[in-house]
């Protein structure tokens, strides 16, 4: 039978409201009593019951946070900035995956407001379509932030990093190094963050008079089996490209494996770029050379935004939030 307030009271003698202010904190309860209670709540394994106290307060110290794919490890730095933070202002959080499936992610909202989550933090697997699930928190009040990917046509709240500039420097890397026929692994273009690093990537090309080719844009689903397979395709080519930059680490992994299976070296026959700057990305067989995201600065800065949301502290106005990304250069460019 699990422990109530009104067992430590009857233990310590005092009543059930002044266990209660106790326990929560508050200022006009005696040290000496508070510190008594609080003793006797370890000794007897009270856990509060937020759930129950939430249907009070309309606050359950708890956080959504969806995620688009948890296989990809850029996304443990994320999690960990928002637990971190979430965690030093008395928070928690619940987690889920979507896969980068898009009925996934209305479910796991679904979900989470059923658990009475305070708010959430959302990197969206779509950022094109007409997002009814969105339209719902934002229509019904409920505080959320996007990371790493934001809305074209609904005014949210989001943490990303500068795409267009992430891409840019990688190719203007890749040029200054001498390499002009550059091949792009990409993603699906329904998401902020793809449209933008291929923008980035146009950039470069037209500001280094280099012609765009199409040939040598592959779309992918962003799964590291992706690159292998891509890259395949890619080196079928009847010019083959001098180099290779993708969407992120995670799919320059799939493309390390293609090309040794051709028998090619990198980056004496093919340069390659990644982005992401995911924690092996320095210990692959040639260390990946990158854009480094801020990816902790991210997901905390995602948590401090919404805590504050929930709370009513800070500025009123839409916080968007845009990170600076900075080039890692190691061996394989």
């Amino acid at each position: 039978m699990s422990v109530t307030i009104k067992d430590i009271a009857k233990q310590a003698s005092v009543s059930i409201n002044t266990v209660s202010r106790a326990l929560n904190g508050k200022p006009d309860v005696n040290e000496e009593t508070k510190k008594r209670i609080i003793e006797i709540a370890k000794r007897l394994n009270y856990v509060p019951n937020f759930l129950a106290k939430g249907l009070v307060t309309k606050n359950t110290k708890t956080i959504g946070v969806i995620i688009s794919d948890n296989s990809n490890p850029f996304f443990a730095k994320i999690i960990k900035g928002i637990e971190d933070f979430a965690r030093s202002e008395g928070y928690s959080i619940i987690l889920c995956n979507t896969d980068e499936e898009y009925e996934k992610e209305e479910d796991a909202i679904y979900l989470l407001q059923q658990k009475q989550v305070d708010g959430f933090l959302i990197t969206l697997t779509s950022t094109q379509k007409e997002r009814i699930d969105v339209l719902k928190l934002k229509r019904a009040e409920i505080p959320f932030v996007l990371l790493n990917r934001h809305m074209d046509n609904i005014m949210t709240d989001y943490v990303i990093n500068d795409n267009i500039y992430g891409a840019y420097i990688a190719i203007n890397h890749l040029v200054k190094l001498g390499y002009k026929r550059i091949g792009y692994i990409s993603g699906p273009p329904q998401i902020s963050s793809v449209r933008e690093r291929l923008e980035g990537y146009r950039k470069a090309l037209f500001e280094n008079n280099i012609e765009f080719d199409n040939s040598l844009i592959k779309e992918s689903n962003l799964k590291m089996e992706d690159g292998t397979i891509l890259m395949r395709e890619l080196l079928e080519l009847e010019n083959l490209p001098t180099a290779v930059f993708t969407y992120s680490d995670f799919l320059a992994i799939g493309v390390l494996k293609a090309i040794k299976e051709a028998e090619l070296k990198i980056p004496e026959d093919i340069a390659l770029v990644g982005y992401d700057d995911i924690e092996f990305s320095a210990f692959l067989e040639v260390p990946l050379t990158t854009v480094h995201q801020p990816r902790y600065r991210i997901g905390e800065k995602g948590a401090r935004i919404l805590i504050n949301r929930i709370e009513g502290k800070g500025s009123k106005d839409l916080q968007q939030i845009i990170l600076k990304p900075e080039l890692v250069i190691r061996k394989s460019a």
